[in-house]
């Protein structure tokens, strides 16, 4: 049996990046969607440059400062009610795969760079039992901007060791799910790595089963 399965979620097991999905979500629930598009822009700007996912992720959820976190889980809820209605908007053939594992006794746990609003919901889809995510820090109630920790590449390896130590379980017998190179820091740890879709040249060949993105 696969004891865990550690899955990545934006364009792994959804379709789309979720943190600024529901931030565009936020910008035009509350009529300020033309300030949200020149953020957007500029954080695939710093990317394009060369910003590392972790900095940019730092960068871009400085953005959140000053908002009641219980408002920002609430729109997160009403942000996956309107997405989830999209049947695109999960990779079916990854979610048909957690069934099945769920199933047989397998625990679901998701490893996003993405934080606990967007997270919470997909996680009670999915039936996942834990999130390994981006935490925010707060202060009286409200997101500070600042990142006390993310989960990007070393860090999800960091993560899953943790997990796996405060678990009692061996990753050799654990799957994990990603569709970009930085996944590769799971996928050393587990002993079945499964690779979804194939948009990343660098995993183009790297010795895992596939699905389709």
């Amino acid at each position: 049996m696969v004891a865990a399965v550690f899955v990545d979620v934006d364009e792994t097991l959804v379709r789309e990046v979720t943190f600024l999905s529901l931030f565009s979500f936020d910008a035009r629930q509350r009529g300020r969607a033309a300030a949200a598009d020149p953020v957007l822009e500029e954080f695939w700007a710093l990317r394009a440059a060369g910003m590392s996912r972790g900095e940019s992720h730092r960068w871009f959820y400085r953005h959140w400062a000053g908002r009641d976190v219980a408002e920002v889980r609430r729109v997160g809820r009403a942000w996956f009610a309107s997405r989830a209605a999209d049947p695109a908007f999960f990779n079916l053939a990854v979610r048909r795969r957690l069934d099945e594992l769920s199933r047989a006794g397998s625990r679901i746990v998701l490893v996003s760079g993405s934080f606990t609003p967007a997270l919470r919901p997909i996680a009670e889809a999915v039936g996942a039992s834990s999130v390994l995510c981006t935490t925010l820090a707060t202060a009286a109630g409200k997101y500070t901007g600042e990142v006390l920790a993310t989960m990007v590449g070393a860090d999800k390896s960091a993560a899953l060791r943790r997990y796996a130590e405060d678990a009692a379980i061996d990753l050799s017998s654990c799957a994990a799910f990603g569709d970009h190179h930085s996944d590769i820091a799971m996928f050393e740890l587990v002993g079945h790595p499964v690779v979804v879709g194939d948009a990343d040249p660098r995993l183009h060949g790297y010795p895992a089963q596939r699905l389709p993105g």
